[in-house]
């Protein structure tokens, strides 16, 4: 961007408006305009250079310029803020509602704080400025591979989350607890069983019967046994 040259004016008279402090030390070349709308005010520091046909305009706040700051012929502010202590811009500078750090250098012809002057580029742009530079620094570039590196990339992508949600997967079968086995509660009649067992108690009229079933040549020598095993 190229800024035309200032020509200088033989008028030395600044233009001031409104509440404006100015330090006895600051310098103001001429053609300088400080204007400070009402409930405003312009605050100049000790040591300011403000050069030719800069002007400083505010609305609504407080628009300072502190100690030591160097402002280049046609220096442009418009809106509240503050230029740091032994900030240098340069000429042709614009700025809107916004402020610029101590000891910052801002080149000449530059733009801060209009957001009404920013190109968003397109997708399409945006793409065909990738593959330039992709094809400056890579001789064999192409489209295509350009194509199936990002194919590629997308399926490592996918293996990787269904790897992960595998694992996941297994972590929470291995650790939720395995289900209750129910035990089983013996039945009535197997229970009814050992006490029958366990309560009935044999006496010697079942021995002698069973020995004589078993044996039945032998005969207890103290008691009798009939043919059908009772004593008699």
């Amino acid at each position: 961007m190229s800024v035309p040259p200032l020509r200088p004016s033989y008028d030395f008279d600044s233009y001031i408006s409104g509440e404006v402090i100015i330090h006895p030390s600051a310098v103001l070349a001429p053609g300088v305009i400080l204007q400070a709308a009402p409930n405003s005010k312009i605050i100049i520091g000790s040591g300011v250079c403000i050069g030719m046909g800069s002007i400083l305009q505010v609305h609504e706040g407080i628009l300072e310029v502190q100690a030591g700051a160097n402002l280049g012929a046609g220096f442009l502010m418009v809106g509240k803020g503050k230029i740091g202590a032994n900030a240098c811009i340069g000429a042709a500078t614009t700025i809107f509602n916004c402020s610029v750090e101590p000891g910052q250098v801002v080149a000449g012809g530059s733009v801060l704080g209009d957001l009404s002057r920013r190109v968003s580029e397109s997708p399409t742009q945006t793409e065909q400025t990738t593959q330039s530079k992709s094809s400056t620094t890579d001789p064999t570039f192409s489209g295509t591979e350009s194509n199936n590196g990002t194919a590629r990339q997308q399926g490592r992508q996918r293996n990787k989350e269904t790897n992960r949600q595998e694992d996941k997967e297994e972590l929470t079968s291995k650790s939720s607890p395995p289900p209750d086995i129910p035990t089983s509660s013996p039945s009535p009649s197997v229970s009814n069983q050992d006490s029958q067992i366990s309560t009935h108690i044999y006496g010697q009229k079942s021995i002698q019967k069973l020995l004589v079933t078993l044996f039945p040549h032998k005969q207890s020598l103290n008691e009798p046994i009939s043919d059908d095993g009772q004593p008699e």
